[in-house]
């Protein structure tokens, strides 16, 4: 055994990965597969000793009920002769009196009497009086075997005035049967007891035992209160001896036993071989396995032949369109075995390659269009602030203020420098804040205005890449939307996990929502024509353009306390090579 696991750990030593991974996953099913073959043969194993011992109990029951449905027919019988009055005054009659008319008269009645109770109760079989100081027997319905005698056979159940017997071999002349019989106490006013026995006209073994039997070995035994066995068909329990039935033990010398107890308290049990018994669970057991084997080759077959001739074919089909909606428009489309996919096939093949055609048109004409409209909007400058800004420059250079002027100028040439020069799509977060600081400057010279600013950044995202000009639409919105004449703007920029978070806020008029709406949404809105003429419209589609939709604009505004513009981007790392 040693060497055998030494030259197998060789061999894997020898074979690559891929094959180790193969051998060990393989292995490991076997395994699984034992494991719940095994698990499944315990299952079922108890499944159906279970349904087995139910059918032993439901076997067993019946063959009770039919035995107490019999006693019961024979006491009610009983019962109806022992309440008779007529044949107790007749019985009377004809004990009493010597020979005589009116002593054969109550002889014929009490015959046709017993002869109609007996017609209508065919359970019942031989049937006879017993008149016990004379050993007489009278009005019997059948021959006797022999000398009637009240000693009848093992006592089944005792009752008041009534005994029930048997099983014992039948007293009737040629019959050869057990039966279960009963005897009762006439109250007759005589000068000695008169019974009434009754005997049951079915064969216990035939009729009872053997009617509907589960396996053809099976034995029974019936036990009375005590528990002593008053009959048997088995040799190893033989009448007399104690059957224990308060044993938690189902085996006994052998055999299964099975006990079903009556009311009356007597009860009859079942002995079945256990050889016999695992034969029966064995075969059973045989019989599932073989239709489970047949169910799983066929539905094996059939999984095969739908996977082969329908599913994989659509599988195919399915994941081209997949690749097809996932924008993959240069996979060959899968074929299939079935004439009615033939023609959607075909133009499932067309309609990619007028798709693929179409997208190429759209995007190279979208791609034409946006750039054009950037490129509109980036050189969208109203004529009037380039103009009442060099006119500004001209009244300060007649005045003499040639520092203003030169700040204006300077201020001037760096906003069209940043705005309109060829620097790139995108720039850094400190750049894009200095060109706005320059428009403040620019505005707060033209106007003589006060513009209290104030500027939050976090350095992390200082020299983060953001889309040029987005932030001097914001703050000219403010300036002409919002503030009036002097009034305060808070620029304020932090970084929230991935995105960068900037907010532009005013104290001044304040905007109504259908406004904000218009501006946000309608790319038709009319832009001011007195700053840049370029506002939060072009903000919020520079940014969709660039992140596509990862990025939002917000306007939070109350009328009379200001304006709140939030610009949310994701965040890309910069560095300072950018700037270089």
């Amino acid at each position: 055994m040693r060497k055998t696991m030494g030259n197998f750990r060789l061999w894997m030593e020898r074979v690559s990965l891929r094959k180790r991974i193969t051998i060990l996953f393989a292995l490991s099913t076997l395994f699984l597969l034992a494991f719940t073959a095994g698990i499944s043969y315990f299952t079922m194993t108890n499944i159906l000793t279970n349904k087995l011992h139910d059918t032993f109990n439901s076997n067993l029951k019946q063959i009770r009920l039919s035995l107490d449905n019999t006693i019961n027919d024979m006491n009610y019988v009983s019962q109806q002769i022992s309440f008779s009055n007529n044949l107790a005054f007749n019985l009377e009659n004809y004990l009493s009196n010597d020979p005589s008319f009116e002593r054969t008269t109550s002889y014929e009645e009490i015959k046709d009497e017993l002869n109609t109770i007996m017609f209508t109760n065919p359970s019942i079989g031989l049937s006879l009086l017993y008149i016990e100081n004379s050993d007489e027997i009278l009005f019997y319905s059948h021959g006797l075997k022999e000398p009637f005698s009240k000693e009848i056979g093992p006592l089944l159940n005792e009752g008041y005035h009534m005994n029930n017997y048997g099983p014992h071999l039948s007293k009737e002349r040629f019959q050869d049967k057990y039966v279960l019989s009963t005897l009762r106490k006439l109250d007759i006013n005589y000068r000695s007891d008169i019974y009434i026995y009754l005997e049951s006209n079915l064969d216990l073994t035939t009729d009872l035992l053997e009617v509907d039997n589960v396996l053809n070995d099976t034995e029974y035994i019936l036990i009375n209160k005590e528990q002593e066995i008053i009959y048997s068909e088995n040799a190893n329990f033989m009448v007399g001896q104690t059957f224990d039935t308060t044993v938690e033990s189902d085996r006994k010398h052998g055999y299964y036993w099975f006990e079903e107890t009556s009311e009356a308290g007597w009860g009859i049990i079942a002995l079945i071989p256990i050889a016999k018994y695992n034969s029966e669970v064995n075969q059973w057991i045989q019989v599932m396995i073989y239709i489970v084997l047949i169910f799983v080759l066929i539905s094996l077959m059939a999984s095969f032949m739908l996977w082969k001739n329908i599913h994989k074919p659509l599988r195919e089909f399915s994941k081209e369109i997949t690749l097809m909606g996932n924008s993959n428009f240069h996979s060959e489309v899968a074929e299939t075995r079935i004439p009615e996919f033939v023609e959607l096939i075909n133009q499932f093949r067309d309609m990619k390659k007028q798709i693929t055609q179409l997208i190429k048109e759209i995007e190279q004409k979208e791609r034409k269009r946006a750039d054009l409209e950037v490129e509109k909007l980036i050189h969208q400058i109203n004529p009037h602030f380039l103009m009442n800004t060099l006119d500004t420059a001209k009244w300060l250079a007649v005045s003499g203020e040639r520092k203003e002027l030169s700040y204006l100028l300077s201020s001037l040439n760096k906003i069209l420098y940043y705005n309109m020069g060829k620097l790139g799509t995108l720039s850094s977060l400190k750049e894009e804040l200095e060109a706005m600081e320059q428009y403040i400057k620019l505005q707060q010279i033209r106007y003589d205005f006060t513009y209290n600013l104030q500027i939050a950044v976090a350095d992390d995202v200082l020299y983060a890449p953001v889309p040029r000009f987005i932030l001097q639409p914001l703050v000219e919105n403010a300036i002409y939307h919002g503030l009036v004449d002097d009034g305060e703007i808070t620029v304020h920029v932090i970084r929230q996990e991935a995105f960068i978070v900037i907010s532009v806020k005013d104290n001044g008029r304040g905007i109504k929502e259908e406004k904000i709406k218009e501006i946000l949404h309608n790319k038709m809105h009319k832009e001011s024509k007195i700053g840049m003429g370029i506002g939060l419209n072009y903000v919020k589609r520079i940014i969709d353009r660039t992140y596509d939709h990862m990025a939002s604009i917000e306007v939070e505004s109350e009328i009379g306390k200001g304006t709140k513009v939030i610009l949310k981007i994701p965040y890309i790392k910069g560095g300072r090579a950018l700037h270089d």
